[in-house]
């Protein structure tokens, strides 16, 4: 079983890096070496598994996502394009793969599990404050208002750290159209969020 997302290092790789050793290894794996999709596999599954876990609502889910993700990850490999970043590509894939699930089985994307997360009480971004701030159940109920791809905009640069270069390459929008939901999520959580005062 794989340990909780809580446990495991908290700092993002970055899906865009060029990485000549991923795109060597990617290229191997899809002339049949099983060795560099291994090395890939264990590179990148705590970095999925993370992603995923986020968006159901058990470790059960996420590991049964995990194992969908890199299954289809090894059937695509042979049509990998190199000029591609490795990550990106298999978070394009983990992304479908969630959605794929959930369109089967209806269960809403669970943000709990995210706002849980240690450092979550440490955002110091300005533009998050209000994540950090408020009441965690005011913030849940808030986020369950929002569109999905608010909610994943959100989560992906103010729980895991992405920038909005990154987020853009995983949900496969431009940067400036990230920024706009992101703008828009925000300004609907500090509508829907009640201030501290309030709660007192």
């Amino acid at each position: 079983m794989k340990p909780s997302p809580n446990t495991l290092p908290v700092h993002p790789v970055s899906p865009d890096g060029p990485d000549d050793e991923d795109r060597n290894l990617a290229l191997r794996a899809g002339k049949g070496d099983a060795a560099a999709f291994g090395a890939l596999y264990d590179r990148y599954v705590e970095a999925v598994y993370r992603y995923v876990f986020y968006r159901v609502r058990n470790d059960a889910d996420a590991e049964d996502l995990v194992s969908d993700v890199f299954l289809r990850a090894l059937r695509a490999i042979p049509r990998y394009e190199p000029r591609v970043a490795f990550l990106a590509w298999l978070y394009r894939i983990a992304r479908n793969a969630v959605i794929d699930r959930s369109r089967r089985s209806r269960i809403q994307i669970s943000f709990e599990d995210a706002l849980a997360h240690p450092n979550v009480d440490q955002i110091v971004e300005p533009d998050a404050a209000i994540l950090a701030l408020s009441d965690k159940e005011a913030v849940r109920g808030a986020l369950a208002k929002l569109t999905p791809l608010q909610q994943e905009v959100i989560v992906l640069r103010f729980v895991e750290g992405y920038s909005t270069q990154e987020i853009a390459t995983l949900v496969g929008k431009r940067e400036g159209t990230v920024r706009g939901i992101q703008f828009r999520a925000l300004e609907a959580l500090r509508t829907l969020i009640p201030s501290r005062e309030a709660l007192a």
